[in-house]
């Protein structure tokens, strides 16, 4: 026994449809997203993508800068006023997790974003 889809004539209409109007809207919709202050990650530079994806915690005020501060004295609770960060300790740390911090999926933060993440933080 075997299972065969069928598209039929509203179906192919459908799809012919979305053929011809996606290349027409895609302009219109990217520059939606420009005036709606969407942003390309991948195109930040390293501090605003550090504020974006880790600032939430790491900046002032967040959770992991609160829990560093109990290990850390003053303001190296702060990961962007370190001065011993290397790039695979981020990387491990990140990918893997430390303490309460959960690991990051290249999902959330991407190899290239890691990068430049690791740029702001890495003063040598």
């Amino acid at each position: 026994m075997s299972l065969r889809l069928t598209c039929g004539k509203p179906v192919r209409g459908i799809l012919f449809a979305a053929f011809l109007v996606v290349p027409v809207f895609a302009p219109m919709l990217s520059h939606a997203q420009e005036k709606s202050g969407w942003i390309d990650l991948e195109k930040q530079d390293s501090a605003a993508l550090f504020g974006e994806k880790c600032g939430m915690c790491h900046k002032a005020g967040g959770m992991g800068t609160t829990i560093l501060s109990r290990r850390l004295q003053g303001e190296q609770a702060l990961l962007e006023n370190r001065l011993d960060l290397k790039a695979e300790y981020i990387t491990a740390v990140v990918r893997g997790g430390f303490g309460v911090m959960y690991p990051i999926s290249r999902g959330e933060v991407s190899d290239e974003q890691l990068v430049k993440i690791q740029q702001h933080l890495v003063k040598e």
